[in-house]
């Protein structure tokens, strides 16, 4: 009798001990645009993870890179700011050709690409074609485009970047870049370079503009954010997903 006493109390305390113990967190790991990382992800992060009892595993290294992580299966789901067409050519840069019937992009919410300058640069409205030229290296001083008499600075978000590749294929028709171009390790940074460079351009995510800089009068150039996956969404990502998705219509995004 004893013994059955005792052989019920150790299997009851083994029970009580698993039903205590914490339940692991699934890690679910998200690559490439910076953007979406600054402007989506982090803003409703730890919302997200308490909701879905998900960890979440960042790495911003641009839509191109990114994508080029999820099809070598570094990540669960890789993260863009642009339309899939433009997604597609900046993994393309980042050495990988993907095929678009193979993957699925979700779209969460919508950001705008604006153009900044140096907060004491006199020229206040630019066009599409002077943007291209400038980009094109057709335009080299400011003087040409209504400034002071002075050599452009052209910073751009990293070559593999999607932001870059939104504003060549859209803005630019595809035109190449010129070699004077100066390519960042993550576009935020473009906003850090024109603010300390009074001859300075570039063109980034409305979220990461300040003080520090002016915003162009240009024409509106909107992009998605959202996540890719290869074919639909696995469970665990659906799931990160759909909270994102309900954080956001909170949010007004």
């Amino acid at each position: 009798m004893k013994k059955s006493l005792l052989v019920f109390f150790v299997v009851a305390a083994l029970a009580v001990t698993v039903l205590a113990a914490p339940v692991q967190a699934v890690e679910v790991r998200l690559h490439g645009a910076t953007t979406t990382i600054d402007r989506l992800i982090n803003p409703y992060k730890d919302a997200v993870e308490k909701q879905t009892g998900n960890k979440l595993e960042l790495v911003g290294n641009g839509t191109g890179k990114g994508l080029a992580d999820l099809l070598d299966g570094r990540c669960d789901a890789s993260l863009s700011s642009e339309p899939t067409e433009i997604a597609l050519g900046a993994a393309k840069v980042a050495g990988k050709d993907v095929d678009a019937k193979k993957i699925q992009f979700t779209v969460v919410s919508h950001d705008e690409i604006v153009f900044i300058v140096h907060p004491s640069n006199a020229v206040g409205s630019l066009t599409w074609e002077q943007i291209r030229d400038i980009h094109t290296g057709k335009i080299k001083n400011w003087k040409d485009v209504g400034g002071k008499d002075a050599p452009i600075t052209v910073f751009t978000d990293t070559v593999t970047g999607g932001t870059r590749a939104m504003i060549k294929q859209v803005v630019m028709g595809g035109a190449e870049y010129s070699t004077s171009v100066v390519p960042l390790t993550a576009v935020k940074k473009v906003g850090d370079m024109v603010a300390a460079d009074p001859n300075g351009l570039g063109g980034l995510g409305k979220g990461f503009t300040d003080s520090r800089m002016k915003i162009v009068q240009t024409k509106k150039l909107e992009r998605p954010l959202g996540f890719i996956t290869i074919g639909s969404p696995s469970e665990k990502v659906a799931k990160v997903i759909d909270a994102y998705k309900a954080e956001a219509k909170k949010g007004g995004r």
